[in-house]
């Protein structure tokens, strides 16, 4: 009986030591794609699902690394929010986000749940351009596209006509089951919501993902000549613990 329970507290330990590993423990992750003809290149930050209180050890983490990778341009794909968050602390980290082409910003099912009052006006004073449901062309053949959240907003597929049909299309959208939507018509999509299920079991994978999430869990998707990348993200949800699923920044560069 001793040797149960002996056994049982050593895989509780290592149990809660990788859920504080895996929580605390910002991952950057790097990429390469090709969505255009040319040999243009952009180095995009992917964030995702900040859920913050403010600028804490995690975000700080994130800001670091984003002074040593120097993007070009950051997408944030929603759910900045947070049950607990104020304007005050979202503002302490999306006010050090630059970038020399740009932070882009689009809603996520959070930004609904927990409405931020004044979240239009912190964002377009801190320099971040609020792109749901808005089409921009970033270079002569780039164009970033912006769709509000599937699941709890509108999101609004006729912009694509205000953009050529030739031209390289990156989208960004917070629930990435919306990739069956877009599929064939974009060649790039970043998006985020799952959190990569927070909790991810060898073998198993992850154990819940919220509705949205279809089987695009995390990582990279393809369909009909379309590539989808969905970002762990950065923040929790719910539970306020990660196992086996750490924190993520990506870094992806595309060629166009």
């Amino acid at each position: 009986m001793w040797k149960k329970t002996v056994i049982f507290f050593i895989v509780l330990a290592v149990f809660s030591v990788g859920i504080y590993f895996h929580t605390n423990t910002l991952e950057i992750t790097h990429h390469k794609i090709k969505i255009g003809n040319n040999s243009k290149k952009l180095k995009i930050a992917h964030i995702s699902d900040l859920h913050t209180n403010g600028l804490g050890k995690l975000e700080s983490k994130l800001v670091e690394a984003l002074k040593i990778e120097r993007p070009d341009i950051i997408v944030i794909t929603g759910d900045l929010a947070t049950p607990s968050g104020t304007l005050k602390g979202y503002r302490e980290i999306v006010q050090k986000l630059k970038a020399p082409k740009g932070v882009y910003f689009v809603q996520g099912n959070w930004e609904y749940w927990e409405p931020i009052d004044g979240l239009k006006e912190m964002l377009r004073e801190d320099g971040i351009i609020d792109l749901t449901n808005i089409t921009m062309q970033i270079d002569q053949n780039l164009w970033l596209i912006g769709f509000d959240d599937s699941e709890e907003g509108q999101p609004q597929l006729e912009i694509l006509k205000s953009v050529p049909e030739n031209a390289a299309k990156i989208g960004i959208f917070h629930s990435p089951e919306y990739f069956k939507k877009i599929a064939g018509l974009i060649n790039l999509s970043l998006a985020g919501h799952t959190h990569g299920g927070q909790v991810r079991l060898p073998l198993l994978g992850s154990l819940w993902v919220p509705r949205g999430t279809g089987k695009y869990d995390q990582g990279w998707f393809e369909s009909d000549n379309s590539h989808l990348f969905v970002s762990r993200g950065i923040g929790t949800s719910i539970l306020p613990i990660r196992f086996n699923c750490s924190p993520e920044l990506a870094m992806i560069e595309i060629s166009y």
